[in-house]
């Protein structure tokens, strides 16, 4: 009988105690058989139940004693010290878990889901927060800022976010008209919702596209337009320079740019803000630039169009001597490139109805007496009790620098100045002319008592447009650090810094912010980014600042876009038309408007604009 060498099979036994090599080769063979491993009983579906719920008790209490005031040494506060986990002679396991300072593992932190934000446990709990006094209206004596845990259990109110979007009937028409793939330019008077709208464009052609994200161009006529939509300007997608030549100088351009040429083979929705300033002449060398490239008959290749613009604000710019404007709606392509024209009707910035018309007979160019007289009784100082003035608005960048640069001498404090952090892809000259258009300054001064604006969102009463006041500079570690700070309300916009992360050289300015409902939110302001992305993702240029400025004066080319409550204008600096109605309807109110030396000849439109704007489909005339 042959033997096995597995020892599995068969057993070779050897009884004897016998050194010898006979006594081992007359061992015998024992046939064995494995033994069958007994399964255990399952669990009933009862005990499954019990061992569950048990599991439940012990997490609720758990949660209770995370939230209660007791000390942790009581027991009934602290039901985990009775835990296994908790126990101190439990024997340690093969993978000791290290736990940080609120309970969890340091390096496996447990991801909380999307429906746990409302409980306060989310980071953006730390978002722009006031770290002011308890619902039960006990201040906090900690020294530093509250855990999720305790902040959800200290406080009833949810974290800031910013205010969800609630499109008119108007705009819903148009979004479904753009998802749907039409090509469309929309416009209407100042705060009719066109940057909203616009946003809400974007968002539905990035989750349409997802796959391919260089099928959506997102550009502007303007640098600072572009920055504020997220996107570049028109020149910088389409690589055709300052786009002076003609359609063939311009391709070649293009060819010889693999980025660009590689833009215009991807791109399937071609976006354009602020169109009103881009030339028609130009508007026409792009239509067939896409068709060349696309290999198409059809204006832009076929490329579907969203363009949306003001042709009542400011025109396209020329240069000196140069042949009369000329509009995009008066391009030779315009008709066949752009299916559906609309003009939204519902302004939402203005809510006093005398303004509102007072208003669009500006933009026509033709007012009333009644409305002259109006405008001429907003001559008296204004004056408001938080000591804030209005943002006086002047046509030349020179003049803005000098009035803000007399404020500031008359405050007496030590000024500190922040330089901006800038980056990018694109060659130096290039890039600095992007970066010229941010509305993040190369270098902000500040000084307490400095006036200043909030130039991006942080949450729904934090917003663009927001005047404040410098009361202090701060190192963001102290916050952390100062219980006084907490009970007095200081919050932070953004994330709460870490030690490595933070210039210590130099204190945080500490602003206190005016809203719009009259309270007041008092903010340690920490630095943002802007940047402008091809759709590739390629950063052209970016800029880290605190989103600041001062606010005592702009121009109203940068004020183009933005809604402000306090605004001054001297109708004696205007020298181009839209710069009037650009200017005055950024107020919201005319409580808020001081309107110097008005005069009704300053306030003129173009003729053309007025009769072609006659042309367009409204959204009411469709139901």
């Amino acid at each position: 009988m042959s033997r096995s060498q597995s020892g599995l099979g068969k057993l070779q036994r050897d009884w004897s105690n016998a050194t010898d090599s006979s006594a081992s080769s007359s061992a015998d063979l024992i046939e064995w058989e494995p033994t069958q491993r007994t399964k255990k009983p399952e669990p009933s579906k009862d005990d499954k139940m019990q061992t569950a719920n048990k599991r439940l008790l012990l997490i609720k209490q758990a949660l209770a004693s995370m939230n209660a005031d007791a000390p942790a040494s009581s027991s009934a506060a602290n039901p985990l010290s009775k835990s296994a986990i908790a126990d101190p002679n439990r024997p340690a396991s093969k993978r000791p878990i290290l736990q940080s300072d609120d309970g969890a593992p340091a390096k496996k932190r447990r991801e909380l889901p999307p429906s746990w934000r409302d409980d306060g446990l989310s980071n953006s709990a730390f978002k722009g927060r006031d770290w002011s006094t308890s619902t039960n209206g006990t201040q906090k004596s900690s020294g530093t800022l509250p855990t999720p845990s305790s902040l959800a259990s200290s406080t009833s109110t949810k974290p800031s976010q910013v205010a969800p979007i609630f499109l008119s009937q108007e705009q819903t028409h148009i979004l479904k008209l753009v998802k749907d793939g039409c090509s469309v330019f929309y416009t209407g008077s100042a705060g009719a919702g066109k940057s909203v709208l616009l946003r809400e464009i974007i968002n539905a052609m990035r989750v349409k596209y997802s796959r391919s994200p260089e099928a959506v161009a997102i550009t502007a006529s303007t640098g600072i337009a572009a920055c504020n939509i997220g996107g570049v300007t028109i020149h910088s997608f389409a690589g055709i320079g300052i786009g002076d030549g003609d359609v063939k100088q311009l391709m070649t351009k293009i060819r010889k740019n693999k980025k660009a040429a590689m833009r215009w083979a991807k791109v399937k929705v071609l976006i354009i803000d602020e169109v009103s300033m881009l030339d028609g002449d130009l508007f026409d060398k792009l239509a067939e630039i896409g068709c060349i490239i696309k290999k198409q008959t059809e204006p832009f290749g076929g490329i579907q169009l969203v363009v949306t613009g003001d042709f009542f604000q400011l025109p396209p710019v020329t240069k000196y001597g140069a042949a009369p404007v000329k509009f995009a709606f008066e391009a030779e392509h315009w008709t066949a490139a752009v299916q559906k024209t609309f003009n939204l009707t519902k302004v939402f910035r203005q809510k006093d109805q005398e303004f509102v018309n007072m208003l669009n007979e500006m933009r026509f160019g033709r007012l009333s007496q009644k409305s002259i007289a109006k405008f001429k009784s907003l001559s008296r100082n204004v004056v408001y009790e938080d000591g804030l003035g209005p943002t006086e608005l002047f046509p030349r960048r020179e003049d803005v620098e000098r009035s803000n640069a007399l404020r500031m001498q008359r405050l007496l404090n030590e000024e500190i100045t922040y330089p901006a952090v800038d980056g990018g892809n694109s060659d130096p000259m290039t890039r600095d002319k992007m970066l010229a258009n941010f509305m993040a300054p190369k270098e902000l001064r500040l000084r307490v008592e400095a006036q200043v604006m909030l130039i991006k969102n942080i949450d729904e009463t934090l917003v663009n447009g927001t005047m404040g006041r410098v009361i202090a500079f701060m190192h963001p570690t102290n916050l952390a650090e100062s219980s006084s700070d907490i009970a007095n309300g200081v919050g932070i916009t953004g994330a709460i810094p870490k030690k490595s992360n933070v210039d210590t050289t130099k204190p945080w300015p500490q602003v206190e912010f005016s809203l719009a409902n009259g309270k007041k939110r008092n903010m340690l302001v920490s630095p943002e980014t802007w940047k402008i992305e091809l759709q590739s993702g390629e950063v052209q240029a970016s800029r880290i600042q605190f989103p600041l400025i001062l606010a005592w004066a702009m121009s109203i080319h940068k004020s183009q876009g933005q809604t402000l409550e306090r605004v001054k204008v001297d109708l004696n600096r205007i020298f181009e038309k839209g710069q009037a109605y650009v200017a005055l309807s950024r107020a919201t109110s005319l409580d808020g408007l001081q309107v110097l030396n008005f005069d009704p000849r300053k306030v003129n439109a173009h003729e053309r604009v007025a009769v072609w704007s006659r042309t367009l489909e409204t959204i009411a005339e469709r139901s």
